[in-house]
């Protein structure tokens, strides 16, 4: 038999088994991927236990209007769900968006991927808070009161 013919024919058997292995590895993984989809989402205690600082701003500023939280996770995106009580009814809409934003914030910093805030989900009151709300949001430069800011002394902004 011819050398080269043969070299050929072991090279083409090498390169077509290579081939076949990138496609299984990839038909597997989008397999996975679409299994983990489709598996229910899964509590993450770690973050729970991380986001219970986040709370206690705004439950110094407005009292204790926060029931329970939970955080899930799902593929990449990670959810977290708010039940209030009563003195969440007192605050106005704008307080209750700037709460929101900033549990979003405090979340959206300790994960990576998309987050989503969902308060009372279900309610007649019921919030959801995406990226897309925070980056329409307009806060008219009004600080949240538990935010500490740079050259503020309590209530009052210092300065000359």
């Amino acid at each position: 038999m011819n050398l080269p013919l043969s070299v050929g024919i072991v090279a083409l058997v090498i390169m077509s088994l290579a081939v076949g292995i990138e496609l299984g590895r990839a038909r597997s993984k989008q397999r996975r991927r679409r299994r983990a989809a489709d598996a229910p989402p899964r509590r993450s205690a770690q973050l729970e236990k991380r986001m219970v600082a986040a709370f206690a701003g705004p439950r110094k500023a407005y009292g204790d209007c926060f029931a329970e939280f939970s955080v899930w996770r799902q593929l990449d995106t990670t959810r977290m769900d708010v039940r209030t009580k009563g003195e969440w009814l007192r605050l106005d809409l704008f307080t209750r968006s700037l709460t929101v934003r900033h549990l979003w914030q405090m979340l959206a910093d300790l994960v990576n991927g998309p987050v989503i805030v969902s308060v009372d989900l279900g309610s007649r009151n019921a919030m959801l808070w995406t990226a897309q709300h925070t980056a329409e949001f307009n806060d008219c430069g009004v600080l949240a009161p538990w935010v500490p800011v740079r050259g503020r002394a309590g209530t009052l902004l210092s300065g000359p």
